[in-house]
């Protein structure tokens, strides 16, 4: 009986079929090389006619000053930009360094990991299954990345400050209040309150009034948390315009606008100063144009306080000061409320009201239902809940 030849190997199998497959095959030089050299130059072609109708966008020169822009990288970083967010700062080393040094030595030794031959789907699932789960979880974070909050315009309210004004709105603070000459007459114009009380202060007294003013009239309303730190936001940015006088603009165009515009005049070496009341106030503003690097060392603008007078510095900062772009404009007062109600005549104690209520009406209005979380004892002594 003749010995049975021992059974080959896939590796020897791939060797015997490679080997026939070269057998009246092309040479690499020139077929193969002019194929790849035509495809080449296909995608370059590709290239520079996108770089041509789809060129990139350049941005302004970058604004040292600016607390709105949010910088995000190109769409091919984004991913990474997202995967950055997961950790917080001082772990920030860790996501830029180490992570993807880790996760490329992996990809180099995937070769040394995965020994086998075989070359169907069904026979690799594992090492399938892992590529489909890093493409999905890289695309998840290119997808977030793109869809992460987009930076602000200068100008426009931000959320928080938006809340703030719904706030402002729905308790009828310009009942009482006026901000703008609109509102109002019997609490304190709040026309200018951002730059006379501070955050702390606000948050304060809108919380408990009586304890930061013990004999005020002002009730004590019951916020949320939402609520009181968006009021408080939407507060912080009254402010009463600053003067300044007709020589202010002339100043800016001779000694500013051949590197910063307004309103689409001026030059572009610079920041756009269109909306930088918004964002500046005017005390930082006059410290800036006197000494910059007084305030960004790194800063390539001139100083001023030898060229303008103090006088004509602080003139152009408060001209600066008010240019905010298109900034909304106050809350209007609500419709039908010209001044306080009433008080009514059963009303106990009804002599600390009338500072600013007047007497003789014979009961109060009901408290909407929407309104009862904001509402205490001092409210419920007069009013009633309901509709």
């Amino acid at each position: 009986m003749r010995p049975r030849p021992p059974a080959r190997t896939k590796k020897e199998i791939y060797e015997e079929e490679y080997n026939a497959s070269k057998k009246g095959g092309e040479s690499f030089f020139p077929d193969t090389l002019s194929r790849d050299a035509i495809v080449a130059l296909i995608i370059v072609a590709a290239i520079f006619i996108l770089a041509v109708v789809l060129p990139a966008q350049t941005e302004p020169p970058a604004d040292p000053t600016s607390t709105t822009y949010n910088p995000r990288p190109e769409w091919y970083f984004l991913f990474f930009f997202q995967f950055l967010k997961l950790f917080p700062g001082y772990l920030e080393p860790v996501a830029a360094v180490i992570i993807p040094t880790i996760a490329l030595l992996v990809l180099i030794l995937v070769p040394f990991f995965d020994r086998g031959l075989e070359r169907r789907y069904s026979r690799r699932k594992p090492m399938l299954a892992a590529g489909i789960l890093v493409v999905l979880l890289l695309g998840a974070m290119e997808v977030g990345g793109a869809i992460s909050a987009p930076s602000r315009p200068a100008g426009e309210e931000s959320h928080l400050v938006q809340a703030g004004r719904e706030v402002y709105r729905g308790v009828n603070c310009s009942y009482c209040h006026s901000v703008g000459g609109v509102g109002g007459a019997v609490g304190p114009d709040l026309s200018n309150i951002g730059g006379e009380l501070t955050e702390e202060q606000l948050t304060v007294y809108l919380k408990n009034p009586n304890a930061m003013v013990p004999d005020t009239l002002h009730p004590k309303l019951l916020f949320t948390d939402e609520e009181l730190e968006s009021l408080v936001a939407y507060l912080l940015t009254l402010g009463a315009p600053v003067s300044y006088t007709a020589q202010a603009p002339v100043l800016f165009q001779q000694n500013c606008s051949s590197c910063h515009m307004i309103s689409g005049q001026g030059g572009t070496l610079g920041p756009d100063l269109t909306t930088v009341g918004d964002r500046r106030s005017v005390n930082f503003l006059e410290s800036f144009t006197a000494e910059p690097k007084s305030v960004f060392a790194g800063s390539t603008m001139p100083a001023f306080k030898n060229i303008l007078a103090k006088e004509q510095i602080q003139d152009v900062a408060a001209y600066l000061a008010n240019q905010k772009g298109g900034a909304p404009p106050p809350p209007p007062p609500p419709p039908g409320m010209t001044s306080p109600p009433g008080v009514p005549h059963e009303v106990e104690g009804r002599e600390n009201c009338q500072a600013c209520h007047e007497t003789g009406v014979g009961r109060a209005p009901r408290i909407p239902n929407d309104h009862t979380g904001r509402t205490n004892e001092m409210c419920l002594s007069c009013h009633e809940v309901g509709k």
